[in-house]
Formats: C-alpha cells, structure tokens, sequence
C-alpha cells in the first residue's frame, strides 16, 4: 500500500499526478515508480492517455483515500473520447481493459485510425495561460486532461493555442515527466491563425469538451451512417433510388465542408483533410461502418457541417 498519493488537481490527467508522485517518492528509477504504482513495469502504448490497470493502483492507494476507478477513468483519461464513438459493450471492454492489466494493445479497443497523420498529440500539450495560472494557484503547473484530446488546437478556457512541450506521449519507454518550465518552453515561433480560424478551434475545442461530458448511447456505426445519408438527402446532397442505389454531389459536399471551416483550419487539423477533392470526407461518410478504425475528429467535423450541433445530432 501506498504511504501518499498526490491530491488531483481539476482537469488533471491521471499521468501528471503519478509522475508529480514520482517526484515526492524520490525514486531514483521510473521502474521502481511503476512497481509502485501497478505492481508491475508496462510498456504499454498509450499508456500516458489511456493508463492501465487501475484497479491495482485504486486499491493500494493509502487508508482513507476516496478515489475510485471509474472517477479516474471519466475525469483524468481520455477515455470518455473514445468512449464516444463505441457501442455500450465496446465502451465497457475499453473501461474493462484500462481498470485490469492489459496484456493486447488497447488501440485495437479504441479503434484509433492510426493511419491519421494531422495532430497525432505526439507530445504533451499546454497552455501558455493555464501554466501560469495553476502555478500561482497551486503552487505547480500540471497537465491537462482537455489538452491533450485529438482535435484539440486551443484551450478552450483561454482560447489560446496550445503548444507541444518536450514530453513525447508515444514513446513505449517508461518515464514520469510532470510539467515544469523546463519541459513546458515557449517556441521561438509561435503559430499564427487568423480570427475566423481561431474561433472556429475555439467552437471546435468545445464542442469535444462537451462530446466528453454527455451521457449519450452511441447506438452503432451503421445507425452513424444512416443519419448521415438523412441529413444529406434534406440538404439536396444525395437522392436515394430502389435497390439501395444512390447519387451523391461529392463536389457539393466537399464545397460545404470548405466554405464552413476553411482551408487554414482543416490543414492545421490534418494536411489529409484537404487533399484529393475532400474524397477522405466522402469515405468517411460512406464507409463508417466498414472500416475497423473510427476518424472520430472527421466525423465530428462532418457531424457538426451536418446538424450544426454535435449535441442536436446525438440527441
């Protein structure tokens, strides 16, 4: 049993508090840290986002702690995003999966397209703002959970943009690096958005923040795809014919994607958004039910194009 265990702080994600553990045990040794921590040394990918073996961790936190697997899973992982575009039995396997020791790769879980090669968090995010504000609160800046989600540019508190500090979140070393000012530098050159791009991140930012907080039932990638084909017909975009055939103005729908969000915002999302006449949109749309992996921040995108609301959609 653990003889202390880190207060969370707001919004925390659950890797910031072990390795700020790491720092108060004064282990000389992330292994011995691990040993700790879950009772065994993981190499697990994603392991910083998608942390394992929570039940070991909650059970041997110190007498009195009111800490619960499932708080930790809703607020201090990400797995309420990838939770988002699963079936209620694949959600419960992914939270199964974390709560337990993982023996597979959870990405096969999550059905994280791994092909997508836009904003792939290969490095731990910040806010400029956020760090100083909780350093002057708590007396030590931490990593946010909400900065950390695919899709996310800026914060969405202080719409600024995030940027990447020099901690990977890829590698399948074992480390425990808590935010500092060493890791958590100021680029010499810092990425300039114009208004409407900046505010469209913001709205974005948001609108997964609130994709993480809801309560809805995914009810499946072919219901997903019917909706789509719904929203499409009554915007003019698809005619439906007997026998399952149908017509689609892929140039309508792809001019639609780029007069709503524009060419810098899809770019600085994933270069691949903008390619090839918006055929990866039309693949999406078409093939969501098809394909093994889900491109959740694509269909987002669509989803919000569509009914203007993720909420109104899901709801």
């Amino acid at each position: 049993m653990l003889s202390f265990f880190p207060a969370l702080y707001p919004d925390e994600l659950l890797y910031s508090t072990l390795a700020r553990y790491h720092i108060r045990s004064g282990n000389k040794s992330f292994k011995q840290t691990d040993l700790e921590l879950f009772g065994y040394s993981s190499q697990q990918v994603c392991k910083i986002t998608l942390t394992n073996n929570l039940n070991y961790l909650v059970i041997n936190l110190p007498l009195g702690s009111q800490q619960t697997v499932d708080n930790l899973l809703q607020n201090h992982t990400l797995y309420p995003f990838y939770a988002t575009f699963l079936m209620p039995q694949e959600a419960w396997l992914l939270k199964n999966s974390m709560s337990k020791k993982l023996s597979g790769s959870i990405l096969d879980i999550v059905k994280v397209a791994t092909n997508f090669s836009g904003d792939s968090k290969k490095f731990l995010k910040f806010c400029p703002e956020c760090l100083e504000k909780d350093t002057q609160k708590y007396g030590e800046p931490y990593w946010h959970r909400i900065h950390q989600v695919p899709g996310i540019l800026v914060c969405p508190t202080h719409s600024v943009v995030l940027h990447d500090s020099s901690v990977g979140v890829e590698s399948k070393g074992i480390y425990y690096h808590a935010a500092s000012m060493d890791n958590c530098l100021l680029p010499s050159k810092v990425k300039i958005f114009t208004n409407k791009t900046l505010q469209t991140l913001f709205i974005l930012a948001n609108e997964i923040n609130w994709l993480i907080h809801s309560n809805f039932t995914f009810r499946g990638l072919a219901w997903l795809r019917a909706q789509y084909q719904y929203y499409l017909v009554h915007k003019g975009l698809l005619q439906t014919f007997p026998g399952g055939k149908f017509k689609f103005d892929e140039f309508g729908f792809t001019q639609l994607i780029f007069e709503f969000y524009g060419q810098e915002f899809l770019e600085a999302l994933n270069p691949k958004l903008t390619q090839h006449q918006g055929k990866y949109f039309s693949y999406c749309l078409f093939g969501c039910d098809l394909n093994p992996a889900i491109d959740r921040i694509t269909h987002i995108l669509m989803i919000k194009v569509l009914a203007n609301s993720i909420e109104v959609f899901f709801q």
